[in-house]
């Protein structure tokens, strides 16, 4: 299977904003920065379950649309029962069930694209930082740091939200120890 590179974004300087500004730009397809995670998962001989990615994926967004104040998926993480969920990535791979990954999402062509981090160092740090920190956690215990309170899931929850806001999703602290950060309060 060849994989492709698609998804300049260029490289993006950190940016504050209002609590109330939505994020600028229109992201690209989950699958694709799905595919980036699974190539790090792949390369490294690391076993990613559908409910594992999904947590790493929710993890990259954050930090991605907080260092860039901008959107990084099309489409948005849906607060499940076990964490964040989107809903492309699940499709996907739902498949899989509980068992690993074993293959690239693909387009309806059959081809599988990976994000093109030279284009975009922001992502690259994201992808990286999370990967480095979080490749051994189990599924569950990424689910369980999902969970916590001050986290976006958790609020979106908490107000029966039918997605987890972008911006909540930015202002995130609640896994920064768990990527080596400060943690906010």
């Amino acid at each position: 299977m060849q994989v492709g590179t698609t998804a300049r974004m260029g490289a993006m300087e950190r940016i504050e904003r209002p609590a109330s500004r939505k994020l600028e730009g229109s992201g690209i397809s989950a699958n694709v920065v799905a595919n980036s995670i699974l190539r790090r998962a792949f390369g490294d001989n690391v076993r990613v379950t559908p409910m594992k990615l999904q947590k790493l994926l929710y993890y990259v967004t954050c930090l991605y649309q907080r260092y860039t104040g901008r959107r990084l998926l099309t489409e948005s993480f849906q607060p499940w029962k076990y964490g964040p969920v989107c809903r492309a990535v699940y499709d996907e791979f739902r498949a899989f069930g509980g068992k690993p990954i074993s293959r690239y999402a693909q387009d309806a062509m059959g081809n599988s694209y990976i994000v093109d981090e030279d284009s975009s160092p922001s992502l690259r740090k994201a992808l990286n930082l999370v990967w480095e920190n979080m490749r051994d956690y189990s599924a569950v215990q990424l689910s369980r740091y999902t969970h916590r309170h001050d986290s976006a899931w958790s609020d979106a929850v908490r107000e029966h939200k039918t997605f987890i806001s972008n911006t909540a999703m930015a202002e995130d602290h609640s896994f920064d120890d768990l990527v080596g950060l400060e943690r906010h309060a």
